[in-house]
């Protein structure tokens, strides 16, 4: 009993929000410059009066996004095309099915007929894989391969930047660093002057002051 209240309320969930119910998918192949039908695959359920059947393109993957081709007004017949669609498409008659005239590699794709289904009712879609066929191979890269090789870019610029910055990094240190004086054992040294012999006097203890007075006193008698 509580599987039944469960599947119950999720039908009418379903019925109420409107979900459309996915058809089994069908493949078309025409040749290039021939005319096409795709079928709308999608089975109306008896007794419901859907609204409009409306067709789509799907984008190439990762962003398959729809691209409305046709809209018909199943109640009036009136048949619109959605804004930006360049491509000559027809809906004939009565008929719900696509017609696609002169046929191009273009047109590959994934195609989606929708009906839209009265409030209380559910939507009913099929999709439809046009392939034409003598298209010319080409090694094309896709949405993904394109996003993982501005992924890969964008890492080997940021690896190159950290190198590029720990190396600059370390001239500005060598280059700020003070540089030390050293004084060799073997260097020559200069006779000492008056201001050398202040500062000696001055670092000295003060009984050097009288053994410095007695060399600058010795110092003058031998000038003299």
């Amino acid at each position: 009993l509580f599987y039944i209240m469960v599947c119950s309320i999720i039908t009418s969930t379903l019925m109420c929000s409107g979900v459309a119910l996915s058809e089994a998918l069908l493949e078309v192949r025409v040749l290039l410059g021939d005319d096409c039908v795709l079928r709308c695959p999608a089975e109306d359920r008896p007794g419901v009066q859907y609204l409009s059947v409306k067709w789509f393109k799907e984008g190439t993957p990762p962003a398959s996004r729809l691209t409305g081709v046709l809209t018909r007004d199943l109640a009036n017949g009136t048949v619109r095309r959605y804004l930006g669609m360049q491509r000559a498409a027809e809906l004939r008659g009565e008929s719900r099915d696509l017609h696609l005239p002169n046929a191009t590699c273009a047109d590959a794709g994934y195609y989606v007929c929708h009906l839209s289904a009265p409030v209380g009712e559910q939507n009913r879609e099929g999709r439809v894989l046009l392939t034409p066929t003598d298209c010319p191979a080409e090694d094309r890269l896709t949405d993904t391969y394109l996003v993982v090789l501005a992924m890969l870019g964008l890492m080997f610029a940021l690896v190159i930047f950290l190198i590029s910055y720990v190396i600059l990094k370390n001239v500005l240190k060598d280059r700020n660093r003070t540089p030390k004086k050293v004084t060799f054992r073997d260097a020559p040294l200069g006779p000492l002057n008056e201001d050398d012999l202040r500062s000696i006097y001055t670092l000295g203890p003060k009984g050097s002051h009288k053994v410095l007075k007695g060399l600058q006193g010795s110092s003058r008698v031998t000038c003299s």
